[in-house]
């Protein structure tokens, strides 16, 4: 054991072909994290698309453990091992299961790429004396070459089965979604498909209900910062705005027709003469609802609204889709069918 210490003591002064090791090992776990974060969204549109927190969560957990388990084990990560570097403590093992969480949660500090991307890691590696990042200092562990590492400490046929069980449910959460898609489903089912791929949901502040659209449709504050939903194609130049009030900031009694009249009087206008259609009733969802549709001139160019009052057990909500005139009638069943996706997810 001396010995082995003695001969981690002589390796200190590593050249700097370690630091880019180091770095290529990072970069290659990364893309594989990048990879399993895109596939892990599109797992969450299919089945979890109300947990979204949830999800991520599971992202950073199979994360953490990805280093806490390969690390500990075995020293080495999927990067690392195709770099040719491995973690070891101060007798040239791998440093076990406390020592790699405790410098893998410091990754957060010194190698998270959202934080300096990376800088404090590089520079500590580049300044100590036994080219240690904040997180090996903490730990009491060192990242040295395979070649320099203790013959009695290689075990390749262990770490190649270690690296293979770690890395299987990040490299089955990528593969899963390219399976869902490639596989056509069932005869009967062949009505039901939802072409997920085809859809985007936009879920309100409060959390409460959601619209869904294209993915073209993209998150616009800057329609209206008081509205639940705020979203806007402004490519082709259509927007949608989505108010919510609770109930009971109205006198008890309040009726869905009373909301709708106080809808209709920001267009009495354009109702009069409005080339559209008038108030009628209808359901979105299974809510009971109210709409019209109406053309105005703003600024000097016709615009089209479609206004949708809608009831639910606890609110009312107002919906307002708006494009350019001369357009409406080719976006006309677009804009009604995003309307009918409205849902709300408790009341």
């Amino acid at each position: 054991m001396r010995q082995d210490r003695k001969k981690l003591q002589t390796l200190s002064h590593r050249p700097t072909s370690m630091l880019l090791r180091r770095i290529g090992a990072t970069l290659l776990d990364y893309l594989l994290f990048a990879a399993f974060i895109r596939s892990a969204m599109d797992i969450e549109k299919m089945f979890m698309t109300r947990h979204v927190l949830l999800t991520q969560l599971c992202v950073i957990a199979l994360v953490l453990c990805y280093y806490v388990l390969l690390e500990g084990l075995t020293g080495s990560t999927v990067g690392k091992w195709v770099m040719r570097i491995r973690v070891v403590d101060q007798d040239g093992k791998a440093p076990g299961l406390v020592k790699a969480f405790i410098r893998s949660v410091l990754r957060v500090i010194d190698s998270n790429p959202l934080l300096l991307a990376g800088l404090p890691a590089a520079l500590a590696i580049v300044v100590t004396e036994r080219r240690q990042r904040i997180g090996d200092m903490a730990a009491g562990t060192y990242v040295i070459m395979v070649r320099d590492m203790p013959k009695d400490r290689l075990n390749r046929g262990r770490d190649a089965m270690a690296l293979t069980f770690a890395a299987a449910p990040i490299l089955l959460a990528m593969i899963f979604p390219m399976v869902v898609r490639i596989s056509p489903p069932a005869e009967g089912e062949r009505s039901k498909e939802m072409n997920y791929s085809d859809e985007k949901i936009h879920i309100s502040h409060n959390g409460k209900f959601k619209i869904t659209t294209s993915p073209d449709w993209l998150f616009d504050p800057n329609l209206d910062n008081q509205a639940e939903i705020s979203i806007s194609n402004r490519f082709s130049n259509k927007y949608l705005a989505v108010f919510s009030e609770p109930k009971k900031r109205f006198k008890r009694g309040s009726t869905l027709e009373q909301y709708q009249k106080y809808a209709e009087q920001s267009f009495t206008a354009g109702l009069a003469r409005s080339p559209i259609y008038k108030p009628r009733p209808l359901f979105i969802n299974g809510y009971p609802a109210y709409q019209f549709a109406v053309e105005q001139e703003v600024n000097g160019r016709k615009v089209a609204y479609i206004v949708t009052t809608i009831e639910t057990k606890l609110y009312y909500h107002w919906i307002t889709v708006w494009t350019d005139a001369a357009k409406y009638k080719d976006y006309q069943q677009e804009l009604h069918s995003v309307i009918g996706t409205f849902d709300n997810f408790t009341t």
